[in-house]
């Protein structure tokens, strides 16, 4: 016998789930407020100007059966019709995001684009390309060449840009200029540019990953129900991650509001919007082409004030200020603008229209949320009450496709005023699992929870019911019940998200309380990047691994040699701290190792501490083998929708 539909919704297993009965009214009523005006000029506009149309890209890593990119994964968004478990604008953005192919913006600028989450940009100079930015991985950008070669054929790279410092825009500069690049092929990028690398993208590397597969949805299936859209193009690749060291910083200048170089013949106008989408970033001007280029300031969606994954809070005041300042230097003249994801725009009037818009739904996020928090609302609350007004919120590309108003807000909150909210009775909370228990026995124990949020599940109270199940969970991890009804919870909430990054997290937070973490490698950064960083900055992750407390009493030196990089550190331990102190031997050091570079790599990058082959030590053997054990294993796949296990000791 067939079960019905409220059969089905009350059934607790690991299968996903179909839309509910309030599911399907929601984005049915979304559905029915989908401005299709709007829509189809971002339609036009993605397919504007297309030289070569690739559809569902294929790339391979070479000698590998699995590929680092296949968009013919997501083909089902235009063979099936719009359905119930998925949001209805983030089902069209998601259609617009696969366009695939060879774009012209003007005679001499051109774009990759469905090729990886960003574009690869190029501007035709007098000898070569002028390559703006590189993707994420190396095999993209080598394919994303091929298909720049087959239309023109084979023009030689002349610079390379990276707009910003976040791996999707330069992880694939090696599959541009491969490896042992000539050196007379500049590479350019905005000041701090390494330095931002460094900070965002390795130190807190193996968290930010760990998260990176929630807000992007790497273990999804690609279907209906699963994997849609990131709102500023599909998912990140997967092949390999490079870097290079030959980088000439752009330094602001003093007397003027942005710095003029001429490229391959090509005059181009560097606008520093620092601390605005990444700590090191910039716009390009071309005035030949009068074209401007806007790096990722602007992207056919509402953008992160914070990120998901996990990273510094980003200045609304600042991002609205440099787009107000592009308008001013170049908002005369501009006849196109390009992004790095997503698609150009063209017309100076439209051009203009749009940074004025993206630049005051920044402001606006800025100004509503400082107003909300000096009449003493608190975090949670500046979330849900910051609505935007409809002159900002009736654009297509106003859509919280990737970022939201409501965690912007947070954002905001977060950057004036910190984790606390004022109330002492959240200054030194009771750990999760600690307060969980409290909460269920006086709720009346699991059973009588989870019967309740059943009930409450029928209702439509998804995010009610996932915060309850929350509290059983981390009273109990191995109640059942409880982690099935959670994930079905969080499951509807996915459904009606019009984030794709929030539809991920939900989606992602359900698919592993039904069948557990999927494990990932520890080696988080890539042998490619770890040649190139300063061996100051890969000793540091043997600092941020030192168990602190255990090594507080001891107080030595150690030197380094590694010989295959030509390069030596000495360093101490002392106070629970290891730190690095210059690129020469100190005579008082206690021990010397001398090790190759993959045994450093190995020994920084996972939790494998048994290198004897491979390393060298003089002196006192006792203090490595001490420091060794004081360095911390690093779990990759930590629990996210269920408690830790504490190893820590914890002040209750």
């Amino acid at each position: 016998m067939q079960k019905n539909n409220q059969e089905q919704e009350n059934e607790l297993n690991t299968t996903r789930k179909e839309a509910t009965s309030k599911t399907r009214l929601i984005n049915n009523q979304l559905l029915r407020e989908i401005n299709w005006e709007k829509l189809k000029i971002e339609q036009d506009l993605s397919e504007r100007n297309t030289l070569i149309n690739v559809p569902f890209p294929i790339i391979y890593k070479r000698n590998s059966l699995f590929p680092v990119w296949d968009l013919s994964k997501y083909s089902f968004l235009l063979q099936n019709p719009l359905p119930d478990t998925v949001h209805p604008k983030l089902w069209e953005q998601g259609k617009l995001n696969l366009h695939s192919g060879l774009y012209k913006v003007t005679n001499r600028v051109y774009q990759v684009r469905g090729y990886d989450l960003a574009n690869l940009s190029l501007i035709r100079g007098q000898t070569g390309w002028i390559v703006i930015d590189c993707l994420t991985s190396k095999e993209t950008a080598e394919a994303a060449l091929q298909l720049v070669n087959e239309r023109f054929g084979t023009i030689p790279i002349s610079t390379v840009i990276f707009t910003h410092s976040h791996v999707d825009h330069y992880g694939g500069v090696l599959g541009v200029l491969h490896k042992n690049a000539e050196k007379e092929i500049k590479v350019y990028a905005p000041v701090g540019f390494m330095e931002s690398i460094i900070e965002e993208n390795v130190t807190a590397g193996v968290a930010m990953t760990r998260r990176s597969q929630y807000m992007y949805g790497e273990f999804l299936p690609h279907d209906e129900k699963g994997l849609i859209d990131n709102g500023i193009g599909k998912t990140v690749s997967i092949g390999t991650t490079t870097l290079i060291s030959h980088i000439q910083e752009i330094y602001p200048s003093s007397n003027q509001p942005y710095i003029e170089k001429e490229i391959d013949g090509i005059k181009i106008q560097f606008q520093l919007t620092l601390g605005t989408e990444a700590p090191a970033e910039m716009n390009m001007y071309v005035p030949s082409e009068k074209s401007l280029c806007i790096a990722e300031n602007c992207t056919v969606t509402l953008h992160n004030l914070y990120s998901l994954r996990g990273a510094e809070v980003r200045d609304p005041v600042a991002w609205a200020k440099y787009l107000q300042q592009a308008i001013d230097l170049f908002g005369d003249e501009l006849t196109s603008l390009f992004g790095v994801h997503n698609w150009p725009r063209f017309g100076n009037k439209q051009c203009v229209d749009y940074l004025e818009k993206q630049r005051d739904i920044y402001q606006y996020i800025n100004d509503q949320t400082l107003r909300l928090i000096n009449k003493g609302y608190t975090i949670e609350q500046v979330g849900r009450l910051v609505k935007l007004p409809s002159k900002l919120s009736n654009e297509w590309y106003s859509s919280s496709f990737y970022g939201t108003v409501n965690h912007n807000s947070k954002a905001v909150y977060q950057k004036y005023m910190g984790w606390y909210n004022g109330n002492p009775v959240d200054l030194n909370n009771l750990l999760p699992e600690d307060s969980a228990k409290k909460y269920v026995s006086y709720m009346g124990g699991e059973d009588n929870v989870i019967r309740k949020a059943k009930e409450d599940f029928q209702n439509g109270e998804y995010q009610w019911v996932a915060e309850v199940m929350k509290q059983v969970i981390f009273s109990n991890p191995d109640n059942t019940d409880a982690r099935l009804l959670c994930a079905d919870a969080l499951e509807q909430l996915g459904y009606i998200a019009e984030s794709g990054p929030w539809r991920n997290e939900y989606l992602m937070g359900a698919q592993e309380l039904r069948l557990g973490n999927k494990p990932l490698p520890i080696s988080i950064i890539t042998k490619e990047v770890l040649d190139i960083l300063p061996l100051k900055d890969i000793l540091y992750l043997l600092s941020i691994r030192v168990h602190g407390v255990e090594a507080g009493n001891y107080d030595y030196k150690i030197n380094f040699v590694i010989p295959d990089r030509k390069e030596v550190a000495s360093t101490e331990l002392k106070r629970g701290i290891f730190r690095y102190l210059k690129n020469e031997l100190s005579r008082d050091a206690e021990v010397t190792v001398t090790m190759w570079k993959e045994a450093l790599y190995r020994l920084v990058n996972t939790n494998d501490k048994t290198n004897e082959s491979l390393v060298i030590v003089q002196g006192d053997r006792e203090k490595w083998d001490l420091f060794l054990n004081l360095q911390d294993e690093i779990d990759p796949n930590f629990n996210i929708m269920t408690p830790l296990i504490h190893k820590e000791k914890i002040d209750s």
